[in-house]
């Protein structure tokens, strides 16, 4: 059996994953893979090999930030077994962006302000994410198999409240990698929000990068340019306080769409 068959929280048994892989332009990334995901991802075949490089692999591409998708999917966290409670999910989603922004993402100082720019671009839009949301929570710098990622927890509040872990590593000095669990807590259980985080960071302890000679020549020349940079230990959470309009008319709702329109327009890169 893959899932535990006792207790009150059930999470996929880790032991029992296998391997995945997909190579960036010669990066090769593997991590261990879970069984028993949800139907639905297991339905997409994701390519095994991706061109950093290549417009064409890209989402969005006239974005900021477009990215590929290298690979999604979900297990579910279950509850007591005679009952079939369903507890909350665990989506994964991991992704690699090509910033447009300039800079050296090699340079820790630049890959945190990547990161800012992002964050603050993404959740200002009031339409997309009209109540609370908070991130940078319990950031860190953290070792995984000999690579250093940054790590943190966006809070979501949609109606349905989502805990997002992320780690996000750069990969050459213009693309970074994210791997990111938007969490759900159905039932908002106590106990429920550690136990998926506890999965997550044990899902990434077993992610490993391959680099190719013409990167570790890219990390060099970054450390030899800025041999004190060190990315910060903490950082204060980026927050917004949404006010709970209700229902607007349609008028009022075409009035704030066209507003975020602008100023998404002025946030472009000219």
């Amino acid at each position: 059996m893959l899932y535990p068959l006792f207790g009150s929280l059930r999470l996929p048994k880790l032991r029992y994953a296998s391997e995945r892989s997909f190579s960036l332009s010669g990066i090769n990334i593997r991590f261990a893979m879970p069984p028993m995901s949800t139907k639905w991802g297991t339905q997409r075949q994701y390519r095994q090999k991706f061109n950093l490089y290549n417009k064409e692999d890209y989402v969005r591409e006239h974005d900021p930030t477009p990215f590929i998708s290298c690979f999604s999917t979900e297990w579910d966290a279950k509850g007591v077994f005679f009952f079939q409670e369903d507890k909350g999910a665990m989506p994964l989603y991991v992704a690699a962006s090509h910033w447009k922004g300039g800079g050296n993402l090699f340079r820790p100082r630049d890959m945190e302000f990547m990161l800012e720019q992002n964050e603050v671009r993404r959740y200002t839009n009031t339409n997309k994410y009209p109540r609370t949301v908070k991130t940078f929570l319990d950031w860190q710098p953290v070792t995984i198999n000999g690579n250093q990622w940054l790590h943190y927890t966006t809070y979501l509040d949609r109606g349905l409240i989502t805990q997002m872990y992320l780690w996000q590593i750069p990969v050459t000095d213009q693309h970074y990698l994210t791997f990111s669990f938007p969490t759900e807590n159905h039932k908002e259980r106590p106990g429920v929000d550690e136990a998926m985080k506890a999965f997550c960071s044990e899902l990434m302890q077993s992610v490993r990068i391959e680099w190719p000679e013409h990167v570790l020549q890219m990390k060099a020349d970054a450390e030899k340019q800025w041999p004190d940079e060190r990315y910060s230990p903490h950082k204060e959470p980026l927050i917004w306080e949404r006010e709970d309009k209700g229902l607007l008319s349609l008028e009022e709702y075409l009035d704030e769409c066209e507003a975020m329109d602008a100023a998404e327009a002025e946030r472009e890169p000219r």
